[in-house]
């Protein structure tokens, strides 16, 4: 499944609810649209723009008490429904898993999560205890392979400079 909103409340008394979309294309979000919520399929009654993010009637959720349940869930569509995304972009789930490098050959661990941050999606790659932070930019990846399932990263990352 690939998410493409998060429910982070409920919106009014009519079971609407106020979402923060995950995908950058708004029309998943549509009239008519079929969207997963825990595993069940609904369809979008209306959504418009909200603060933050948009409020999205889902077919099913009729008062605020069941839209209230949902807070903090999903809304996902299948992975066939994928779009496809221009080059440098990546769906979170194709570079959790991947190996990463720097551009010495030292190597990071394993990605483990994404991040959503307001500036850029930050990978956060794990080797045992020891945690990396990777923010997800073009100076900071240098290569993402998902055919080899690797990732290298600049040397600046994991240089400490003495105060």
């Amino acid at each position: 499944m690939i998410r493409v909103g998060q429910v982070i409340g409920a919106y009014g008394t009519e079971g609407a609810v106020k979402v923060i979309p995950l995908t950058d294309f708004d029309d998943r979000f549509s009239t008519g649209s079929a969207l997963l919520l825990e595993g069940c399929e609904r369809q979008v009654e209306w959504s418009r723009a909200g603060q933050p993010g948009l409020v999205v009637k889902l077919k099913g959720i009729e008062n605020r008490t069941i839209a209230e349940l949902h807070r903090g869930r999903y809304l996902e569509v299948p992975e066939d429904s994928a779009r496809t995304l221009d080059d440098g972009h990546y769906y979170h789930h194709q570079v959790v898993g991947l190996v990463v490098q720097t551009g010495s050959g030292q190597s990071l661990g394993t990605i483990a999560e994404v991040l959503e941050r307001p500036a850029n999606d930050v990978w956060v790659s794990r080797e045992g205890t020891v945690e990396h932070l990777i923010p997800a930019t073009r100076d900071a990846v240098l290569e993402v392979n998902l055919d080899e399932k690797r990732v290298v990263v600049a040397d600046w990352l994991i240089q400490v400079e003495d105060a």
